[in-house]
C-alpha cells in the first residue's frame, strides 16, 4: 500500500546490456562469474499470450492466493484467496494493495502450468544444457508495488518481462552489514530513497538498475541483493534454477559474516543432496530464534516514485 506521498527516486548506473546473447555467452561471460545482464529475448506471440486480459480470459475464475502490500518484510504479508480476474482487474485499475505470484502455479491453477510447458517461455532457450531443479513463478503486480530488499539465496534466477515494465535496483551479495539484513535476506532500506540518517552505510554501495520492457529479460545471479519497483501494472515471469558449471555459495558469499556465509553454504548442500526437508526445518528454527532474540528493524516506508 503507498502510505507517503511520491517521492524523486534515486538514480544509479544501468545493468550492462546486450541485445541479443546465446546460452553459452551467458554461461561463460556472465553465469560463471556471477555477474547480471539484461538482453532482449524476444517472444512477442508469449507475451501476448500472458498478458493480463490473455490470464483473465484463460483463468480468471480461478481462486489464487495473493499477497498484501502494505508490509514490507514477507514473513509479515497477509494472504487472501481472489479469483484471478479480480486480481487483473485491481492491477489494472490501479489498486495497489494486492500483488499476486504463483509460485508452483500447476497446483494452484489447474492447466497452467501444462500452459506453458507446452509453449515454453524464450528465455529457457537461454538457459544452461546443464540447469536442473526449475522453479517457475508468475508475477501480477499493479503499479507503484515495491518488494523488499532482499535475495533469493542458493538460485540463479531468469526473469521475463511479458507486460509492462518493471524497474530492478541490484547489489552484489557480501553486503549483509552495510544494507542492515535482518533476518538472513531481507533489508530495511528502501534504495530507491534511502534514509540516509538512519542507514548512512548504504551511502556509495555498488547499486545498478534496469527497466526491463516486455520481451527483455534479466539474469539476476544467485545471492545478489535486489529490489523491484512496478513502473506500470505488470506481469513477469521468473525462472529460479541450478546447473552444473554454478559458483559456490561459500564462494560467492566471500566477504559475507562468517556466521551466515557458514550457514548458508551447509544449507545449500542439504539441498543439493537432497535434504531439503532437514534444511527447510533448519532454517524455520533459525528464523524463530533470531526473531526472538534480534529486535526487529522498522523498514522504510514504499512510496510512488517519480523521475526528476
Amino acid at each position: 500500500m503507498i502510505r507517503s506521498a511520491p517521492r524523486v527516486r534515486r538514480r544509479y548506473p544501468p545493468i550492462e546490456r546486450r541485445e541479443a546473447i546465446d546460452r553459452e555467452t551467458l554461461e561463460r561471460d556472465y553465469l560463471s562469474k556471477n555477474r547480471p545482464v539484461v538482453f532482449t529475448a524476444g517472444g512477442e506471440g508469449f507475451c501476448d499470450r500472458w498478458s493480463p486480459a490473455a490470464l483473465a480470459d484463460r483463468y480468471g475464475r480461478c481462486p489464487v492466493e495473493a499477497e498484501e502490500t502494505r508490509e514490507v518484510y514477507v514473513g509479515e504479508r497477509a494472504h487472501v484467496t481472489r479469483p484471478l480476474a479480480d486480481l487483473v482487474t485491481a492491477a489494472l485499475e490501479g489498486d495497489p494493495t494486492l500483488r499476486w505470484k504463483g509460485l508452483e502455479f500447476l497446483k494452484r491453477v489447474p492447466g497452467m502450468q501444462g500452459d506453458l510447458d507446452a509453449r515454453p517461455p524464450p528465455h529457457r532457450a537461454h538457459l544452461p544444457a546443464s540447469a536442473g531443479a526449475l522453479r517457475d513463478t508468475l508475477w501480477i503486480a499493479p503499479r507503484a508495488t515495491t518488494s523488499s530488499l532482499h535475495h533469493d539465496g542458493d538460485y540463479d534466477n531468469l526473469n521475463l518481462q511479458i507486460a509492462g515494465r518493471k524497474l530492478f535496483l541490484l547489489l552484489p551479495p557480501p553486503l549483509h552489514e552495510d544494507l542492515d539484513s535482518y533476518g538472513s535476506a531481507e533489508s530495511p532500506i528502501n534504495p530507491f530513497v534511502p534514509d540516509l540518517e538512519r542507514f548512512p552505510r548504504f551511502e556509495g554501495l555498488p547499486a545498478v538498475e534496469a527497466t526491463l520492457a516486455p520481451g527483455e529479460v534479466l539474469l539476476l545471479p544467485k545471492y545478489w541483493w535486489h529490489c523491484v519497483y512496478t513502473v506500470d501494472p505488470a506481469v513477469n515471469l521468473s525462472t529460479h534454477f541450478r546447473w552444473g558449471g554454478e559458483l559456490s555459495p561459500w564462494s560467492v558469499l566471500a566477504g559475507a559474516p562468517i556466521v551466515h556465509r557458514s550457514l548458508t553454504a551447509i544449507a545449500a548442500g542439504m539441498k543439493r543432496r537432497g535434504l531439503h526437508g532437514i534444511a527447510d526445518a533448519t532454517r524455520r528454527a533459525w528464523c524463530a530464534a533470531y526473531a526472538r532474540v534480534v529486535p526487529r528493524t522498522t523498514p522504510q516506508e514504499r512510496c510512488e516514485l517519480v523521475d526528476a
